[in-house]
């Protein structure tokens, strides 16, 4: 049966955005829907639109003369996909719109390299909304697809693929794709075995605190080496980082960051998963259900807070730091078991943090309370508690 899909969790913020800026960029990971998204938001704007894809050469043609071109069609609102592509179009732009500053004059999408298009957008400021796009999240699919998404990961054609095998076909494609053209377009001049044998080390040890000696040890490459593998990885919105907590507590933590890859889908497909069960069984089941929840709520939450873990040298450790201008305003421990139980190092931290609120997340058990001032929540109610933290 066809996934049901519901829509963006975007689509309202991008409609406001467009109504409220002369320029709005739609930022995220390659092939994660943006083109789609951007077609939604033409057609509920009713305005008349032009699209310009920056890998097309017919698009390529029609800029020879960038600056007579986008004037000629003023009154339109102009889509511009891979925008990373062409950045010495961000100063055209700006002298565009400081002649005329209505909102809705260009819809900028950029991949591969959120950071690169921040950059080159400097011009931009005081023009430009930026927004994330992500993945498909839990609030975009049925709620019985949970399980799916889990499995096959937020990428629309991996999620709504007929089958896990061809799933995980595309996401094999996907990272060699990214590896083979968008790495050394971003400038990673690499050997892809050297590549591939990074990504394959960060699927082993997803979710855990970066140990660069481990990693450098194991795949024979430097520190250095590693690190900036990580920044081009990052770039290219494969992995993503959870810094450690530690505002205003006298003790020692753990302060290197934790590696995730950003989509459970492609590292199931490093890890060789076939489907749910083996998913459920397997020894990669807690950092994978960890990484995804942490990916949920980063969706979720958008800009309204940050978010961070939480690790002692003496073993007091949480999962999940959310908090706002480094205020914590929820604690979360992420469980794959409804039937949690609860370490000494997990109330220990829950100690130390104080948040407001504190969860102890599973997947679908009971809302009930654990102990004194902390949680039992699913994932079906996290949601609400979270907008009542964030109030």
């Amino acid at each position: 049966m066809p996934s049901a899909l519901k829509p963006r969790l975007l689509l309202p913020e991008a409609l406001a955005a467009l109504r409220q800026a002369p320029v709005v960029g739609i930022l995220g990971a390659r092939q994660s829907g943006k083109t789609t998204l951007a077609a939604q938001l033409a057609k509920k704007t009713k305005r008349e639109t032009l699209r310009l894809d920056l890998e097309s050469p017919r698009s390529l043609d029609r800029l020879t003369d960038p600056e007579d071109f986008l004037h000629r069609h003023r009154d339109k609102l102009v889509i511009i996909d891979e925008v990373q592509r062409m950045p010495q179009l961000f100063p055209l732009l700006r002298s565009l719109v400081d002649g005329d500053r209505r909102p809705g004059r260009f819809l900028l999408l950029g991949s591969s390299s959120p950071e690169i298009v921040r950059r080159s957008a400097e011009s931009l400021a005081g023009r430009i909304m930026y927004l994330d796009l992500h993945p498909f999240c839990l609030h975009e699919v049925a709620r019985n697809d949970r399980d799916k998404l889990w499995l096959r990961g937020g990428f629309p054609r991996a999620f709504l693929a007929p089958s896990d095998a061809s799933a995980f076909t595309w996401s094999h494609n996907y990272l060699r794709n990214i590896v083979e053209r968008d790495l050394p377009l971003l400038g990673l001049n690499a050997d892809p075995r050297g590549t591939r044998a990074m990504l394959a080390m960060l699927a082993t040890v997803n979710g855990q605190p970066l140990n660069m000696n481990l990693i450098a040890k194991s795949i024979g490459m430097s520190g250095p080496t590693i690190k900036r593998y990580l920044t081009y990885f990052e770039s290219a919105c494969i992995t993503t980082v959870l810094p450690s907590y530690h505002m205003n507590l006298r003790k020692r933590l753990t302060s290197a960051p934790k590696v995730y890859y950003a989509d459970s889908g492609l590292l199931h497909g490093q890890l060789r998963v076939d489907g749910i069960e083996q998913l459920r069984t397997g020894i990669a089941a807690g950092p994978s259900w960890e990484g995804f929840v942490i990916q949920q709520v980063r969706a979720w939450l958008g800009w309204r807070a940050e978010l961070f873990y939480f690790r002692t040298h003496d073993g007091s450790e949480l999962d999940l730091i959310i908090a706002q201008g480094l205020r914590p305003k929820a604690a979360i421990e992420i469980k794959t078991t409804n039937s949690p139980v609860l370490s000494k190092g997990n109330h220990l931290a829950f100690e130390a943090v104080r948040a407001p609120v504190q969860l102890v997340l599973t997947p679908t058990a009971e809302d009930h309370a654990y102990t004194k001032g902390i949680e039992v929540c699913s994932m079906n109610t996290l949601w609400q508690k979270l907008d009542a933290a964030l109030r």
